[in-house]
């Protein structure tokens, strides 16, 4: 089932990666107002009451984990003290606020989070999804607390790998024993659904896969070069819709396209729905089915 995909500039996206918790404690011992650089950051979802218009709403929290840097409140990114004036942070903290450089703030949380999180005031805060007023720091965290130590025991925690500076951001750090480890297994609770044959702009062949989890209700794909070495990942996407829009930024020709288990009725909807998704972003079947 040949397509024709419209190509666009490549883009490099997050990689997925799964944790698991194995000590649960959340307690918290102390808020602090620091400079923060990390890679490692959870985005936790949550349903709480609404204090605004009174409905239960899903949201989100932040909590960044131990590897994280931290140094003097408005230490500036381009400090020359930046290379010796960062100490790990040591322990798992819910991010209570976060602003300074928004730059990759926008980018990586608000940008991909948009139902969740928003930028007001260069800080970024937390939403309802009803009537879209900001949710204090305060409802949220005992709820992110408690969703990061729960979904950590299920295996479905994602740490993003992306760079993220902050430089005011205000951390209460979990109680101490508060650990995660990285999971083995790339996909522990995502099915595969279809495997598509690619072509890039150099003519280089390789695969894309389509992963979905019933559990957290959304998609990742994973793109493998000819050798089957796994070149790029993306995780967390709402709809199909977003991951077609990866695609383009990927500049990849889908050349046919394939069912991961053919008489699997789930594996057969994913196919329908992608199909859709390509035809409504504007890609072209060259075959019909």
């Amino acid at each position: 089932m040949p397509f024709l995909v419209c190509c666009k500039v490549a883009s490099v996206g997050s990689e997925l990666a799964f944790a698991t918790l194995s000590i649960s404690k959340t307690d918290f011992l102390l808020t602090s107002h620091r400079s923060l650089l990390t890679k490692e950051w959870y985005k936790v979802p949550v349903c709480v009451d609404c204090p605004d218009c009174g409905a239960q709403t899903r949201s989100a929290g932040i909590v960044v984990g131990s590897s994280s840097l931290v140094s003097d409140a408005g230490l500036s990114a381009e400090s020359d003290d930046l290379k010796n004036a960062w100490a790990l942070l040591g322990a798992f903290a819910f991010v209570e606020s976060i602003g300074g450089r928004t730059q990759n703030i926008e980018r990586f949380l608000v940008g991909r989070f948009h139902r969740a999180f928003a930028l007001r005031s260069d800080q970024l805060v937390s939403l309802c999804e009803h009537c879209a007023e900001s949710l204090r720091p305060s409802l949220l965290r005992p709820a992110v607390m408690n969703g990061f130590v729960h979904l950590g025991r299920r295996r479905r925690l994602v740490n993003e790998r992306l760079l993220l500076f902050s430089s005011g951001a205000a951390l209460t750090e979990f109680h101490g024993g508060t650990s995660i480890e990285e999971c083995d297994l790339p996909h522990p609770d995502y099915a595969l659904m279809l495997i598509c044959d690619t072509e890039s702009h150099g003519c280089e062949t390789g695969t894309l896969e389509l992963w979905h989890s019933i559990a957290r209700n959304d998609y990742a794909i994973v793109v493998k070069g000819h050798q089957g070495r796994e070149m790029f990942r993306d995780g967390l996407n709402d709809d199909l819709a977003e991951v077609v829009a990866t695609i383009s930024s990927l500049g990849l020709v889908l050349t046919e396209l394939h069912m991961a288990q053919a008489s699997s009725p789930f594996c057969g909807l994913a196919r329908d729905l992608f199909l859709e998704a390509l035809e409504r972003a504007g890609y072209r079947q060259e075959t019909k089915r």
